[in-house]
């Protein structure tokens, strides 16, 4: 009898139980913020939780998905479904039926699979919310060291910290990643501690820059104001380990505390001086007032005499006073042609270079 009583006992138990889990839920969550990136869903219903395995989840049951969430249906371990856009939602995948709902045939057939394992559930059926807002902040203490090649000044080095934002913009392909419960901090790490994916990110800066400087050919000095080509180079570059693999990408980034060493300051300054100078001979017209105001000022306090180092001086003056700054508007009216129509013999008085003779309309240009 106790075997028999046994039995009984078991074959109860698997249809109270299968009966339990047939009220159908619902499942919600507020939004995961800044901190959560992965959340289990627990179901709900109109008398608080459901009486039945947390495992079960009947078909017909409510999901509610709000703004910047995405939800993934999980059935037996496998992600049968994915919804990326907010709303109210039903779960009809479920391999448990629900006699609320008309399946009285699948629940009964589950409650005797249940039976044949001592009542124990063998089913798995579960909600995961995975964030899908920008994460914003994350960042290091740790100063990189980077070669940048200038496409004008050249080689520059220079090191800085990084602080950027990042989106889930594939849950599935996250999850399969994680695969349970996941905050920012267990993901990312800390400023004072970061974890892998946010090293992937700082392992491919050296490349994001060369890119920016070979490809886009942007100059240092307006590298930090072009923050969506930097953007685009930094996902091109982990887009293998972080968009291929874990379904993430880089949605900003900022550098930050940026310093050039002393060559390289050194260097900037001298190109951008050189740079000033041919452009504008106005300030290289000043730039010799200030030379020459120096001179003076050097021979007032020279050592052999006032009347030494002015001679000294007035020599200087002279030598200066011989240099003659080319003025562009000149030399672009400055034009070599032939004196003469080659086609009429006709005299041509213009100092700009024609297009066609005034006499007989002769196509000159290819004379200029």
């Amino acid at each position: 009898m106790g075997f028999i009583s046994n039995i009984a006992g078991t074959l109860s138990d698997s249809i109270n139980s299968e009966l339990n889990d047939q009220f159908l839920e619902s499942f919600r969550t507020d939004s995961l913020g800044q901190n959560l990136l992965v959340k289990r869903g627990y179901r709900q219903n109109a008398n608080g939780r459901n009486q039945g395995n947390s495992e079960i989840i009947s078909a017909g049951s409510k999901i509610l998905v709000p703004e910047g969430t995405y939800a993934l249906m999980i059935d037996n371990g496998q992600v049968v479904d994915c919804v990326t856009t907010p709303g109210l939602y039903t779960w009809e995948n479920s391999s448990s039926g629900s006699v609320l709902s008309g399946g009285v045939k699948s629940a009964i057939g589950d409650a005797f699979d249940r039976f044949r394992f001592a009542g124990e559930v063998t089913k798995s059926q579960r909600i995961y919310f995975v964030n899908g807002l920008e994460i914003l902040d994350q960042t290091c203490n740790e100063y990189l060291n980077v070669p940048y090649p200038d496409p004008f000044y050249g080689n520059l080095y220079f090191k800085f910290r990084i602080t950027f934002s990042f989106r889930i913009v594939d849950p599935t392909k996250f999850f399969r990643c994680t695969g349970k419960e996941t905050t920012v901090y267990d993901y990312m790490g800390s400023p004072y501690k970061p974890k892998q994916p946010f090293l992937e990110v700082q392992d491919h800066m050296e490349e994001a820059l060369n890119l920016c400087a070979t490809r886009d050919k942007i100059p240092f000095p307006v590298l930090i104001s072009n923050k969506s080509k930097l953007k685009d180079a930094v996902n091109e570059a982990v887009s293998k380990v972080w968009f291929e693999k874990r379904g993430m990408i880089v949605e900003s980034i900022a550098l930050t505390d940026l310093t050039l060493d002393a060559a390289s300051r050194a260097r900037v300054e001298q190109f951008d001086s050189a740079k000033l100078f041919a452009d504008d001979p106005n300030a290289l017209k000043a730039l010799i007032a200030l030379g020459v105001t120096d001179a003076m000022k050097a021979a007032g306090a020279n050592p052999a005499g006032a009347v030494g180092g002015i001679a000294g001086f007035g020599m200087a003056g002279s030598f200066a006073g011989n240099i003659t700054i080319p003025d562009p508007a000149v030399s672009a009216q400055s034009v070599t042609g032939p004196e003469s129509c080659p086609y009429c013999g006709s005299p041509l008085n213009s100092q700009a270079p024609l297009e066609h003779c005034p006499a007989c309309n002769a196509d000159i240009r290819s004379y200029y």
